[in-house]
């Protein structure tokens, strides 16, 4: 079987892990993703070093810098600088149908786009932090590179269009990914929140609209419940012997209001069960529920282990390690295999 960008050929450019994770991205789909040869390698975490490679896992590495004659597409993580330089190579490249993406923390355009960022300060900027923590606390940052990723995900998406759009015979094109655009385009609710109701959106570990609808301690660590719907609420009542509250309109609608009445009752019976038992307890009574998980269980579930979710890579050094694989399912998924040896030659690639 064909995989869905078999015969498609990538140049990627640049170090930011939001081009890389795009170009890991395109690779699982099938594509030729040849990366320009890195800058002299610096010390790096071990950790990140890992990720560095696991991100570069299938791709070729270019001979030179040059863009190649013969891709279709040039995913360009580089600096607002450099990317300005190469400006006539784009468009003689968009010329000839090509698609050029380019990832930046605000864009190409625009008083900060020559403004230095990472994922923290997007976050930051963009206003996702200010939404992170306790309400009487500081803000938190997120864990992991999720806005790096999430640019990512949405260079993919812009990267596809645009080669939809050469293939229709209409020309190559631009795409302009930013950081920053990225981490607003993920909080749609919060701006409508004020735009539509005047209202900005305080940092708070409780739901806006609905609770209990957040993490909880147990016994022995957290869960996450989400009671949202009526059917929900009653049932919860019912658990913590509270059944009357699940009988009343009142306490339905207002539950924002008494949540500090609710969770006088639902901690001390939280504190009384593990993780595993409220759990299914509460998924019994069709509760939305789930633990609070560290990577190493998330790696040992059971259900994504039945679901062979987690594939074996091959590093080019180190023994193998346990790696995401695809998060949507087809019979033309080839992100399911495990990946090969990172930096291949790209003659081998070709």
């Amino acid at each position: 079987m064909v995989a869905p960008l078999d015969g498609i050929r990538v140049f990627e450019t640049g170090e930011n892990l939001s081009a890389a994770f795009a170009g890991r991205l395109l690779r699982g789909l099938g594509a030729n993703v040849i990366v320009s040869p890195p800058t002299p390698a610096r010390a790096l975490h071990p950790a990140h070093a890992t990720l560095r490679d696991y991100l570069a896992s299938g791709k070729a590495v270019a001979e030179t810098t040059a863009l190649p004659g013969d891709v279709h597409l040039w995913l360009d993580g580089r600096p607002l600088e450099a990317i300005t330089e190469t400006h006539e190579a784009s468009e003689a490249f968009q010329t000839r149908g090509g698609v050029h993406v380019a990832i930046t923390p605000f864009g190409l355009d625009g008083p900060w786009a020559d403004r230095r960022a990472t994922g923290i300060v997007a976050s930051a900027m963009g206003g996702f932090l200010h939404l992170c923590g306790d309400e009487n606390g500081a803000p938190l940052k997120n864990g992991g590179y999720i806005i790096e990723f999430q640019a990512g995900l949405f260079a993919v998406l812009g990267a596809l269009a645009g080669l939809l759009k050469a293939d229709a015979g209409n020309g190559g094109s631009m795409v302009d990914v930013s950081l920053l655009e990225s981490v607003i385009a993920f909080q749609e609710r919060a701006d409508l929140a004020w735009t539509h109701q005047g209202q900005d959106w305080r940092r708070t570990r409780r739901h806006e609209v609905a609770h209990p609808f957040t993490i909880f301690p147990c016994a022995d660590g957290f869960v996450s419940l989400a009671v949202g719907t009526a059917r929900h609420w009653s049932n919860l009542c019912l658990l913590i012997g509270r059944p009357e509250w699940g009988d009343d309109p009142d306490w339905l609608l207002n539950r924002l209001v008494r949540a500090d009445q609710i969770d006088a009752a639902l901690l001390p019976w939280l504190a009384q069960h593990t993780a595993d038992e409220i759990v299914r307890r509460c998924q019994e009574v069709f509760i939305p529920c789930g633990p609070v998980l560290t990577a190493s269980q998330v790696l040992a579930d059971a259900h994504l282990r039945e679901r062979e979710f987690f594939r074996t890579w091959r590093r080019p050094s180190g023994p193998p390690l346990m790696v995401p694989g695809s998060p949507f399912r087809s019979e033309w998924d080839w992100m399911l295999e495990a990946p090969g040896d990172s930096g291949v030659p790209a003659e081998a690639a070709s």
